[in-house]
């Protein structure tokens, strides 16, 4: 099988299709470089070949991940490698003061302006928090069924539907439906790597 890379950066942008008949270096690229959303050009990539299929067992996700990269290990010596995965999770605070006595579940007022503040923290997968300015620096996306998800500001704050992470963490509102609901909030975030959940809160 044919990994093809880009030349400017080395990253490993497709493979070959894998088969019992492989297919020649010029035709691999042909059909790899097709499917490429940036450069079509045939001359700003390459192909290495790698035979062991346990190795490209092994390679496939962080083909996937966009972290597969070609490197000339000596002269005229092509080597494969893998950047470190820097996984991690985002753990969700609030600053209730009032839980359901069976699951826990946030309580606030179900009368349209009570609210509670929900914190998102970044940490490694140790749970080492992750602050760092450059990095950690993540939009996470939120959905909610019920309510309103605002700003954390006190003098008009806006309805919102995301918020970026500054050094690793963030703050937002759970404004509360004027009705008894469960709400449910959804976090989603483009990151791969980077795990994030959700939260309920209970309008009493």
């Amino acid at each position: 099988m044919w990994l093809i890379y880009r030349k400017s950066d080395g990253k490993i942008v497709g493979a070959s299709a894998d088969s019992e008949i492989d297919l020649d270096k010029e035709s691999a690229l042909a059909e790899v470089v097709r499917g490429q959303k940036e450069s079509k050009d045939l001359k700003d990539y390459d192909a290495v070949e790698v035979k062991d299929r346990n190795r490209l067992a092994t390679l496939s996700d962080s083909i996937a991940r966009g972290r597969a990269t070609v490197a000339e290990k000596t002269p005229g010596s092509l080597e494969v490698a893998e950047a470190a995965s820097e996984a991690g999770n985002v753990a969700v605070t609030t600053n209730a003061t009032q839980f359901h006595p069976v699951d826990n579940v946030p309580l606030i007022p179900g009368d349209g302006q009570s609210f509670l503040v929900v914190t998102l923290q970044k940490s490694d997968d140790g749970g080492k928090p992750l602050v760092r300015k450059t990095k950690d620096n993540d939009v996470i996306w939120l959905r909610i069924d019920q309510g309103r998800l605002l700003e954390d500001k006190d003098q008009n704050p806006q309805e919102i539907r995301s918020v970026t992470l500054v050094a690793g963490t963030a703050k937002f509102r759970i404004q509360s439906a004027a009705a008894k609901r469960l709400a449910t909030v959804q976090m989603l975030t483009a990151n791969p790597d980077l795990r994030v959940g959700g939260l309920r809160v209970e309008f009493t």
